[in-house]
C-alpha cells in the first residue's frame, strides 16, 4: 500500500508540472512580432552619399559619389534614395557646393547648385555684392588669410597734417576668393604675395569699400575661427563710419 501510495503523488505531481509549464508557456508572447518588427527596423535603403569632403564652391564628379546602403528609419530629411531618384547620381554630377560636404555625408539637394552662371555668383546670397580689393602680403596678414576666412577691413589714410591715420571700418567681412581663387579650391592653387581679395558685401557697404580705396589704403585684419559669424545674414558689424573729403570738405559715411 505504501509504495502505491508514492507511485500515485508522484504521478500527480508530473501531472501538475506539466499543466504548469502548459500555462507558462501559453502566457509567453509569440516571437514572431518581435522578429518582423527587428527586420522592419533594419531594413535598409540606398543611399547616395560623399565618398570624400567636398569643400565649398567644389564641382562634383561622378567619383565623389556612390550608393550606400542606410537604415530606412534613420535616412535624413532631403537625401537621395536610390529607388525614388535612380538617375540622382548622373544628375548631381557637374553641380556645385554650396556647402561643405563631409566623407559618408548623404548628399541633399538644398546643398547643391545648378547654373550656367559662373560659381561666385551661383553662391552668393540674394541681396549681397562681390566687391575686389586690392591687398598685398603685407595687408593680408602676411599671405594665411584664404577663402572662406573673415576678415575685418582697416582704412589707412592721410589727415591734413601729413601723418597717416588707420581705422577698422567693417567688421567680419566673408572672402569670397583671393585672386581667382576660391574656398573650393585654394588647397589646389597657389596664392601670389600680390592679389585681390574679392568681399561679400550688402550693395551700401560695397560703395563704402569702392570710396575708401579713392582715398586710401584697405588691409585685411584676420579674425579668430571663434570670434567670427558663420552665418552672413547680418554678420558685418563697423564702428561708425568713414571720413572723405571731396573739394575740402569733409563728410561721413555710415557703414550700417
Amino acid at each position: 500500500m505504501k509504495y502505491g501510495r508514492l507511485l500515485v503523488l508522484a504521478v500527480a505531481l508530473g501531472a501538475g508540472l506539466l499543466a504548469a509549464r502548459l500555462v507558462l508557456s501559453s502566457n509567453q508572447p509569440s516571437p514572431e512580432p518581435v522578429t518582423a518588427a527587428r527586420e522592419n527596423s533594419m531594413s535598409q535603403a540606398k543611399v547616395l552619399v560623399a565618398t570624400r569632403d567636398v569643400g565649398l564652391g567644389e564641382k562634383l564628379s561622378s567619383s565623389d559619389l556612390t550608393w550606400a546602403d542606410w537604415p530606412e528609419s534613420a535616412i535624413p530629411n532631403g537625401a537621395m534614395v536610390q529607388s525614388a531618384q535612380s538617375d540622382a547620381l548622373e544628375t548631381v554630377t557637374g553641380q556645385i557646393a554650396r556647402a561643405p560636404i563631409y566623407d559618408g555625408e548623404p548628399i541633399r539637394e538644398q546643398r547643391l547648385v545648378s547654373t550656367d552662371k559662373g560659381y561666385m555668383a551661383a553662391i552668393l546670397p540674394k541681396g549681397k555684392r562681390a566687391i575686389a580689393v586690392s591687398v598685398g602680403a603685407e595687408t593680408t596678414a602676411g599671405g594665411f588669410i584664404l577663402p572662406g576666412d573673415r576678415v575685418d577691413l582697416i582704412l589707412t589714410r592721410s589727415d591734413n597734417s601729413s601723418s597717416a591715420i588707420s581705422e577698422t571700418f567693417m567688421e567680419n567681412v566673408r572672402v569670397l576668393a583671393i585672386d581667382e581663387t576660391t574656398a573650393g579650391e585654394r588647397d589646389e592653387k597657389s596664392l601670389s604675395p600680390q592679389r585681390t581679395a574679392t568681399l561679400e558685401l550688402s550693395i551700401e557697404q560695397a560703395e563704402i569699400v569702392a570710396q575708401s580705396q579713392q582715398v586710401g589704403k584697405i588691409s585685411l585684419a584676420l579674425r579668430s575661427a571663434q570670434d567670427s559669424e558663420d552665418d552672413g545674414e547680418g554678420a558685418v558689424t563697423s564702428h561708425g563710419g568713414v571720413n572723405f573729403v571731396k573739394y575740402g570738405v569733409s563728410s561721413q559715411v555710415g557703414t550700417r
